[in-house]
């Protein structure tokens, strides 16, 4: 709400009811109606004539008053975006860049309504009302999502969290569903993946989460995954002549409990374990495992200038350690850390992502590096720079985009301990909706002679 610099009284620009809009499901029809009558201030349906033609004129008035609100309306630019009330820890990261998108655009009803629909799902609310405030300067306004009261039902959920095509890898999808009953959530989801790793892995996930143990601060969860593995005869060819690479396996099961805790609002720690088993083939069919105790330190930040323009900053820190006391038949330390930093003003944003990571002893292959995917030297494949990934790696990614559009530079190199590696570079093109998760590139790696580009598009949230 505005308040009148020459009274106390508080006043809206807005008619009521045209930005202050609860997010609720199931309205009837008469409640619509109703709505329109509030925004073009007459009086309720219940009060007037109920003869059919006088109630088809009432509504198309309503209507054309409400439409010349949100005419009205999109004058005022969007200064801020505040959440009042729920847990925001659990609001996802593409949310949040969505709501933190709205700052700097003029304000827009369908989309504030699509935004509290979008964090009532997530925060399990009973509802999220868009409230609009006078902003620090003329013609500027503070957009609050005030979240409401808590939904102890049940909410069932289906996303595609990822969905894309490469033209050397081929077509990788996941499908995930998660069920919530009160603070507990549970999942279960299909991978088809031959993008996120060296080999191809199909199967299944599972997983609960408990998002209140003792305090919002603690979460408990655990994950559990079977998979079948298919390999790129790139990667049994280089085999052949690796002695120091354990070799492949046909079957995968990953179970990993964990806790999480919330140190401060943006840094948190998760402490867990992975207890890998897998099928090798060779030299005869027998099982293996690679039990690990795993640490992860992860910190997120968002923060917004006195020119309102944004800075994003995630960064984190990743142990796994096998030791044998675990029973693991492997013996290895892996180490990652990675930092990503986004600067926004206006339309125009510049990226930088940094990864770095490095591995001692014997993983298993699964375990390994990789370069040359969807996300990483996007226009090499990774099958033409390390067939078997790599213990040592390094990457930075430079990105600059105006309304979806974006050109990149990726650089980096992955080797084995003891060898040398080549740091390689490609170059880019390409489109992302954001919202809609939406993107479509085209990369190129930079070398001497014969230059194969390789086309991306798909979906990621």
């Amino acid at each position: 709400m505005l308040s009148h610099p020459n009274s106390s009284q508080t006043v809206s620009p807005f008619r009521p009811h045209t930005c202050e809009t609860i997010s609720r499901f199931g309205e009837s029809n008469a409640l619509t109606l109703n709505r329109l009558a509030l925004a073009a201030n007459v009086p309720p349906i219940w009060r007037m004539n109920r003869n059919p033609l006088i109630l088809v004129l009432w509504a198309s008035l309503g209507a054309l008053w409400a439409q010349t609100d949100i005419n009205v309306n999109s004058r005022y630019t969007v200064e801020s975006v505040q959440i009042s009330g729920g847990n925001q820890n659990r609001i996802s990261r593409s949310l949040r860049e969505d709501i933190e998108s709205l700052v700097g655009k003029r304000l827009n009803q369908e989309s504030l309504e699509r935004l509290a629909r979008r964090i009532r799902g997530e925060l399990h609310a009973r509802f999220v009302a868009p409230k609009v405030t006078r902003g620090t300067e003329s013609e500027r306004v503070i957009v609050l999502f005030d979240v409401k009261g808590k939904r102890y039902g049940r909410d069932l959920d289906l996303s595609v969290p990822k969905g894309i095509y490469h033209s050397r890898q081929g077509w990788s999808g996941v499908l995930d569903a998660r069920f919530s009953v009160g603070n507990s959530q549970f999942n279960a989801g299909v991978a088809d993946d031959g993008d996120e790793l060296i080999e191809r892995f199909a199967g299944i996930r599972a997983g609960y989460l408990n998002r209140h143990v003792f305090s919002d601060r603690v979460r408990l969860g655990f994950q559990f995954a079977s998979y079948h593995t298919q390999w790129d005869h790139d990667t049994l060819a280089a085999l052949e002549t690796a002695s120091d690479v354990p070799g492949i396996y046909r079957t995968r099961q990953d179970f990993a409990p964990s806790v999480t805790f919330v140190l401060a609002e943006p840094l948190t720690l998760s402490i867990g374990a992975s207890f890998q088993r897998f099928q090798k083939q060779f030299p005869a069919a027998h099982t293996e495992a690679a039990n690990a105790v795993t640490t992860t330190l992860r910190y997120v930040r968002r923060l917004e200038d006195s020119e309102g323009n944004h800075h994003q900053l995630d960064a984190g820190y990743d142990l796994r350690a096998a030791p044998t006391s675990l029973d693991s038949d492997y013996a290895y330390t892996r180490h990652e850390v990675d930092f990503d930093y986004a600067y926004t003003r206006g339309r125009q944003t510049v990226g930088l992502k940094i990864a770095a990571g490095g591995i001692t002893g014997t993983p298993p292959l699964f375990e390994r590096f990789v370069l040359g995917n969807s996300t990483t030297l996007r226009g090499w494949s990774k099958f033409d720079l390390a067939p078997l990934g790599g213990t040592r790696m390094a990457h930075a990614s430079l990105e600059y985009s105006y309304h979806g559009f974006q050109v990149f530079y990726d650089t980096g190199a992955l080797h084995d301990d003891r060898e040398k590696g080549d740091v390689k570079h490609s170059l880019g093109v390409g489109y992302r909706a954001k919202e809609e998760g939406f993107f479509l590139a085209m990369a190129f790696p930079v070398k001497a002679g014969r230059v194969q580009p390789i086309f991306m598009t798909g979906v990621t949230f």
